[in-house]
């Protein structure tokens, strides 16, 4: 099985017509949850009426290289039924035009730790004022009505961390969050801290703003430790697979480095192993109801 499976993987890493595929996803529309979200629309406490969920939106773009940030703002933007606002920081180089320029609001010029820079595009009061908060990378493509559709499914499936499982076009270290077409979201102890997760009010006091002890990976071992130990749940919502195929993985930064600093963060930080992380509590199907099985 292992021989199998190291097969695939390999076929997946190179396959081509990457760009047509990641065209042909980002031309498409989202999947909508198979039930309205039990958090679909707040209400007042005093005067009864609905309220829109409110989403913070956080990144950081390379602004010297490839990117998909101006994809991704207008995306964002163009979500019926959340109130979005949008903080990016260009590192790098001078901000993009058009919408992304709108929504830029800090520039870095010296290489920086990305969690780091992330932590900086958060306000005093963000983590009350905002019902979830988005982070998300610069290299992804997602389908019209994503975001909506990700907070939707992240509702009816009541993950306080949730994020898009990875098409099978993508780049990927851990085909753990490759997309499964036959289920609709698995419940999990791991979701990838990047390139893009979503943390419900709840799990974002616990878990933002970032440790800066730590390093550009490791934070997803971390996470199910403190989110198990507080009774709630995370996972990953194959109905709605993003592509990652944009650039190659660990070519803006050093590997090598990184996965020291990884290892020097998880040594004095409570952790749970690959092993324990990579594993699916329960299994929503594609076409049933979000009772799992």
């Amino acid at each position: 099985m292992g021989l199998v499976r190291r097969l695939v993987l390999g076929v997946l890493r190179a396959l081509p017509g990457r760009a047509a595929r990641r065209r042909r996803l980002a031309d498409s529309t989202a999947a909508p949850p198979p039930i309205e979200p039990t958090g679909g629309a707040k209400r007042s406490a005093t005067t009864g009426a609905a309220s829109p969920v409110r989403v913070l939106v956080l990144g950081v773009y390379l602004a010297d290289r490839n990117n998909s940030a101006a994809h991704l703002a207008e995306r964002f933007a163009a979500s019926p039924g959340l109130v979005v606002e949008q903080r990016w920081m260009a590192l790098g180089g001078r901000p993009s035009e058009g919408r992304l320029s709108a929504v830029t609001v800090q520039v870095a010029r010296e290489p920086t730790a990305k969690f780091t820079l992330l932590n900086r595009l958060l306000q005093p009061g963000d983590l009350d004022a905002f019902d979830f908060v988005v982070v998300c990378d610069d290299d992804i493509h997602v389908p019209h009505g994503f975001l909506p559709a990700l907070i939707g499914h992240q509702q009816a499936l009541d993950f306080a961390v949730a994020g898009p499982a990875r098409s099978w076009n993508s780049h990927f270290d851990h085909a753990f969050s490759l997309r499964r077409p036959w289920l609709r979201a698995r419940r999990t102890r791991f979701v990838e801290c990047g390139p893009l997760v979503s943390f419900r009010r709840d799990a974002a006091r616990l878990l933002l703003p970032f440790d800066e002890a730590g390093a550009m990976w490791g934070f997803d071992l971390v996470w199910p430790e403190v989110i198990g130990r507080h009774g709630l749940a995370m996972g990953i919502v194959d109905a709605l697979p993003i592509d990652h195929s944009l650039r190659p993985q660990a070519v803006a930064y050093d590997k090598a480095g990184e996965q020291a600093a990884m290892a020097r963060y998880l040594a004095a930080t409570p952790h749970l192993s690959m092993a324990e992380a990579f594993t699916v509590l329960r299994r929503y199907r594609r076409d049933g109801p979000l009772q799992g099985d």
